[in-house]
């Protein structure tokens, strides 16, 4: 008995020895897989808040916009990718970037990285049906490949999801530019430039188009928008000094932005080398010296066959120069650039003040060519051609053909013209009404130059006053005339016209008083514009 008892105590005594040491041991194993999974958590914790540190510092670099920036800001993602290759953010931020400094800047190598990094964000994307980043930069690719119409595509599939952010507009605006919805490409740029205000790229993008677009005042107020953002930023210096040159206004202050450009040459991509070298050759054209802005240009062009501002200055210092091959070039241009207007429309003037009158036509035509079929929204969910709303090419195209001796179809233009009702209603009725002055039509001069020339003098053109004192002249009403004549020298000595430009004017105005047997009035007119021009 005792003996079976001691067995038993014993066993029981063997049992709970191995149930201690078994507990102890998973006890530690325990201990050491948990303090293993604390640190591995601890671990990618550490990672996972220092990727998102070089992520967050990647986007603040980049929205400086320079190309130094971006590449300061691919180093971070660099040292980003050395902690975790597999951050989706990351690639598409590097895709994105890369994307810009080998399309827009043509920056050597980075095609191959874009690709690369836009490969792995795509693959990651897969994963995740939220995310679309990758679809709007490839949409970008899509289009450098002169794929516009399936980039339209992919980002319509995009939108009809409720995709929506600066970059998705940005490559929208793209893509409609490239497909000739011009109006469409402005209201994209618009949105794009709102919602990325911080980020002077798009809101370049957006002065950039409305260059191409010949809207030189808009793309001015555009581009400044961009400067207050970083005033330092070079795409928006050399695009605001462009737009001062083609207003003919304050060269001195583009001259002045073009040096401070040319000081920062070490950081100048090719495509922004090109550009301040077209910028040259604008501000040379505005010298008179065609021959310099030939070189300026042929300069820019080998660096970037492409770069449309040196086309359009190559052009058009071959015009002034009345080079036979000016119309070539600017056909040239046109076909590189195929939705430019810039380039048909003041293309256009410059060959008929040329003398080439069919090739100004050719130019308008193969314009008309282009955007006939692009529609446009009309109002109750139809469109109509764009070419039905663009008063600024049927304005051009009067305009042509009134050089030509083609009096009619030249008012048939500009009723077109009018009858947009747009921003160039304006210039198309100053038009109208001084072809009918030439055509001695002064009933009808008076009353289309009506409405731009109140009494009050707050007209839209100063020159509208002038016509208006022709037809009143001619009609015999000596004392209105005289009043909307005072208006013009008035206005146009506000705006800084040279004093003896002015008086020679007014000396002219008083002989065709005293021609017309008005002696009194020309004395009183005399006495009124001495006063005035002082």
């Amino acid at each position: 008995m005792g003996s079976a008892d001691g067995g038993n105590v014993g066993q029981r005594d063997w049992k709970r020895r191995e149930s201690l040491a078994s507990a102890l041991v998973q006890v530690a194993l325990v201990a050491v897989l948990l303090g293993a999974a604390v640190a591995f958590v601890v671990h990618r914790g550490r990672v996972r808040q220092q990727a998102e540190e070089r992520l967050k510092a990647a986007q603040t670099l980049a929205q400086r916009g320079n190309p130094a920036d971006l590449q300061k800001a691919l180093k971070e993602l660099d040292a980003l990718f050395a902690l975790d290759a597999n951050v989706y953010g990351a690639h598409m931020l590097a895709a994105d970037l890369q994307a810009e400094l080998w399309l827009e800047h043509h920056q050597p190598g980075a095609e191959a990285q874009a690709r690369d990094h836009l490969a792995r964000a795509e693959a990651l994307e897969s994963k995740d049906v939220e995310r679309y980043g990758a679809k709007v930069v490839r949409a970008w690719v899509m289009l450098s490949e002169g794929k516009a119409a399936e980039a339209d595509q992919t980002l319509k599939a995009l939108r009809d999801r409720g995709a929506s952010n600066p970059k998705l507009w940005l490559a929208q605006a793209r893509t409609d530019q490239a497909l000739g919805n011009l109006l469409g490409a402005r209201q994209a740029f618009s949105h794009a430039a709102e919602e990325a205000w911080k980020d002077p790229r798009f809101t370049a993008a957006y002065g950039e188009e409305l260059l191409e677009e010949g809207l030189f005042a808009q793309a001015h107020e555009t581009l400044g928008r961009a400067l207050t953002t970083n005033p330092d930023h070079l795409e928006a210096q050399l695009l605001s000094a462009l737009s001062l040159l083609y207003m003919r206004d304050k060269p001195q202050d583009a001259e002045r932005t073009l040096q401070q450009v040319q000081a920062q040459e070490p950081e100048l991509t090719p495509a922004l080398k090109a550009r301040l070298l077209a910028a040259r050759a604008e501000l040379a054209l505005t010298r008179s010296q065609p021959d310099e802005a030939m070189k300026h240009a042929d300069e820019a062009l080998a660096l970037l066959p492409d770069e449309p501002f040196a086309l359009f200055s190559r052009a058009r210092a071959l015009a002034v120069k009345k080079d036979p091959s000016a119309r070539a070039a600017f056909e040239a241009a046109v076909a590189r650039h195929k939705t430019a207007p810039l380039l048909y429309l003041e293309g256009a003037r410059s060959l008929q003040q040329a003398g080439d009158g069919p090739g100004a036509l050719a130019l308008l035509d193969a314009y008309e060519a282009i955007f006939r079929d692009v529609q446009v929204p009309a109002g109750e969910g139809k469109t109509v051609s764009a070419l039905e709303r663009d008063d600024r090419y049927w304005l051009a195209r009067g305009g042509v053909l009134e050089a030509a001796g083609q009096q009619d179809a030249s008012l048939a233009a500009y009723d077109r013209a009018i009858a947009v009702k747009g921003p160039a209603l304006a210039r198309a009725e100053y038009a109208k009404g001084s072809l009918l002055l030439a055509r001695k039509d002064y009933a009808k001069a008076r009353e289309v130059l009506a409405a731009l020339t109140p009494d009050t003098g707050v007209g839209p053109l100063p020159e509208a006053y002038a016509a208006m004192g022709e037809a009143l002249f001619s009609q015999g009403d000596y004392e209105t005339g005289c009043q909307h004549y005072y208006i013009w020298l008035s206005r146009d000595r506000g705006r800084s016209v040279p004093l003896a430009q002015l008086q020679a004017r007014a000396a002219d105005i008083g002989k065709q008083l005293t021609t017309a047997g008005q002696p009194n009035m020309a004395k009183a007119w005399k006495t009124e514009t001495d006063n005035l021009l002082k």
